[in-house]
This record gives structure tokens, C-alpha cells and sequence, in this order.
């Protein structure tokens, strides 16, 4: 892989918000961790285009600093 080859995929942002959903997902079960239930109800609203990253980010926030 060339050096160009390796910042475009460093680089990479998906097309959709289901592939950024799946990326995130993934990245999650690499480590070890799984969503629970609130979770992964609010990352599907993400990957149907219902809302927004920052939209979740507050809904995460709201819903875990209780």
C-alpha cells in the first residue's frame, strides 16, 4: 500500500449512515463490546436517517449522565 493509498483510507468517511452505523458496530465488537437495547435502538434511528450524529450524541448524553 503506498503512502496515498494509506491516508485515503485513513481518510475514508462512508456514503450513508447505515455504513457509518456498521463501521462504529464493528469497531465496538473488535474491542469486545456490544450495544444494549437503548443503544442500538438509537444507532438504527442513525443508519435510517431519522437523526443525526449530534442528535444521537445528545440522546446518548441525556439518557447516560442521569
Amino acid at each position: 500500500m503506498t503512502v496515498s493509498q494509506f491516508e485515503q483510507d485513513l481518510l475514508w468517511e462512508p456514503d450513508e449512515p447505515a455504513e457509518a452505523v456498521a463501521g462504529a458496530i464493528g469497531s465496538l465488537r473488535v474491542d469486545g463490546l456490544e450495544l444494549d437495547e437503548f443503544g442500538a435502538a438509537v444507532m438504527q434511528r442513525v443508519a435510517d436517517g431519522e437523526i443525526d450524529e449530534d442528535e444521537a450524541i445528545a440522546i446518548f448524553l441525556a439518557q447516560y449522565r442521569k
